[in-house]
């Protein structure tokens, strides 16, 4: 793009009207020229003027963007820091979003083009601008991020992500959020919630510890825990968010995953939904890049692994730009439909599609008999260990979003001992493997179960134990489960969702799976007694019987995708873009 000035301009608190009347607040970073340019839209509940609130995980770089000739727009999200009216989570994004991207359209400086770009809340700010199909959106670079708001972002297999949520809350929603409101709150309620605030902060653990989860005090410091949290919502109707008006938009779709991140299943999810617009061979924008992050972590560390040089997130925003140049000129990306970074290997691959191709489903059968995992028949068996939600299996790694967040401390793989040494954890163990095993894809595990509880939870972990016999836990999930009247003390076949990942299992490593029933604090405990969980005291909390069987009438069983196909590899994300 010819420049035909050399200064970058600034239009610093600029008042973008909504079409209730709303003003937010926004940020114009104008290009070295006087001609109309695409314009790069970011909108963020985290503070438009903090490098943390506007770029730390965008993935734009807004020197190099303003120096290709794209304008960069960034803007407070109603009800928070500098706009008007109140935040309600979601609630007005998709036609503030709208009403944005229209008010831009007629600024001099925008050609009529924009593009969206941001992680987290930031990313699902410009999935629901999708939702009004705006005219001028031309593509959106969603980051560590999903498009449903129920499951995937709140609840996993039925079950509440609690520590995310309360440490969303505390940590980024709240202190604005109660700022906000501040004046309109009765003197006692004013009170009460910023003691609860503060407390909270001062210790997280014990925030996770609160019984009952949804009282009227964390009601009065966050309104919308009422509905999130409400037991009816989380099993209900409005959990099954659809994603069908992502069908509606032409919107081009660069969505960027991290396997170790809260979000991944959505993210995936958003890819395939985006995916299915377009017919197989004909032209196809949408580009997924899935790399080893964690939320808060997009770095080469992830849990007690480094995965080297090429892991970090440093190619990501030349990419993105490579990505918004393709989409505002109206053709396709010359980089490969899905990049994904495999650990095992630490190497980046390129495949033309996603689920990948070729890749076959592998099933080992439980043996409750000898406790293992493996390709032969099993024997007819069962294994049994009792469950004390008020003692829960502590969260060890994994997509977590516990203190430590940018550290990455907790989440990702960690060591399993302190786990698999509780009688309230069982394990099966494969034998040696006799050859390099790509895992690429979802993992499940179909279960015979059965329970004394009438409702309770059950997890599951995928580990790789190595040469000293040291177990790392890789992908992890769970199952909000209510026993069947009809069944009764039956077993009950069920499937859990452990969830994505690729993984290189080296020739001599082992592979095993864990089953319990709590995973505390990433998800709230079950009573187990059939009071919903959030409104559950102690005195609800009971103990109960569970048992896993294994045989040819149970054929209990871990599902592996396993990639029969060698793909592009490359060392670096930006090889396989060339």
């Amino acid at each position: 793009m010819m420049h035909t000035q050399s200064t970058i301009r600034l239009l610093d608190n600029i008042d973008v009207p909504m079409r209730d009347g709303v003003r937010l607040k926004t940020d114009i970073w104008l290009p070295a020229t006087e001609e109309p340019c695409p314009v790069l839209l970011q909108r963020t509940p985290y503070r438009r003027e903090t490098p943390f609130g506007s770029q730390y995980i965008s993935a734009l770089e807004f020197q190099t963007a303003l120096g290709r000739g794209y304008a960069v727009v960034v803007q407070d999200t109603r009800g928070r820091y500098g706009s008007e009216g109140d935040f309600t989570p979601f609630q007005t994004e998709a036609s503030d979003g709208a009403d944005t991207i229209g008010w831009l359209r007629m600024q001099p400086f925008c050609n009529g083009s924009v593009a969206m770009f941001g992680a987290s809340y930031v990313g699902a700010t410009q999935i629901l601008a999708l939702a009004e199909n705006p005219e001028g959106l031309k593509a959106i670079a969603p980051q560590l991020t999903t498009a449903r708001h129920g499951e995937t972002w709140m609840y996993r297999g039925g079950a509440v992500e609690l520590a995310f949520i309360l440490l969303w809350v505390i940590e980024s929603l709240g202190p604005d959020h109660l700022q906000h409101r501040i004046s309109f709150l009765p003197a006692g309620m004013r009170e009460r919630a910023r003691a609860l605030l503060q407390t909270l902060r001062e210790s997280p653990h014990a925030a996770f510890e609160r019984l009952p989860v949804l009282d009227d005090a964390i009601i009065e410091l966050a309104p919308y825990l009422a509905d999130w949290l409400d037991s009816k919502a989380i099993t209900g109707e409005r959990n099954r968010d659809r994603l069908e008006w992502v069908q509606k938009s032409r919107a081009a779709l660069l969505v960027v995953g991290g396997w170790n991140d809260i979000f991944v299943e959505g993210s995936i999810e958003l890819f395939e939904k985006a995916r299915s617009r377009w017919s197989r061979g004909e032209y196809m924008p949408d580009r997924l890049i899935i790399g080893p992050w964690s939320h808060g972590n997009p770095t080469d560390w992830q849990g007690r692994e480094w995965l080297g040089y090429a892991a970090s997130t440093v190619d990501l925003p030349e990419e993105t730009l490579r990505f918004f140049d393709s989409a505002l000129e109206d053709r396709e990306p010359a980089s490969p439909v899905v990049r994904y970074f495999r650990s095992g290997s630490n190497t980046w691959h390129a495949a033309p599609d996603w689920p990948l191709p070729d890749s076959i489903e592998v099933s080992l059968s439980l043996d409750c008999s000898r406790f293992s995992l493996g390709s032969t028949p099993a024997e007819q068996a069962s294994a049994s260990f009792i469950s004390d939600p008020l003692k829960p299996v502590p969260t060890a790694g994994g997509a977590t979003f516990l203190p430590g967040l940018l550290l990455g401390r907790n989440s990702g793989p960690v060591d399993q001992a302190a786990i698999e040494a509780r009688d309230d954890v069982v394990i099966f163990t494969g034998q040696p493997l006799g050859e390099d095993l790509e895992v690429t894809g979802l993992v499940r595990a179909r279960l015979w179960v059965s329970s004394s509880a009438a409702s309770c939870d059950w997890t599951a972990r995928l580990c790789e134990v190595g040469a000293d016999g040291g177990s790392s836990g890789i992908v992890d999930g769970i199952l909000r489960w209510s026993r069947s009247r009809q069944a009764g003390g039956e077993p009950q076949e069920i499937a859990v969702r452990l969830g994505h990942i690729s993984r290189l299992f080296r020739k001599g490593c082992r592979l095993r799976l864990q089953i319990a029933s709590s995973n505390f604090p990433r998800f709230d405990r079950n009573p187990q007694s059939g009071i919903p969980p959030t409104l559950a005291r102690a005195s609800d909390f009971i103990r109960a019987e569970q048992r896993i069987f294994s045989g040819e009438a149970f054929p209990s069983r871990l599902i592996l995708p396993v990639v029969t196909t060698s793909y592009a590899q490359a060392e670096t994300l930006s090889a396989l873009g060339r």
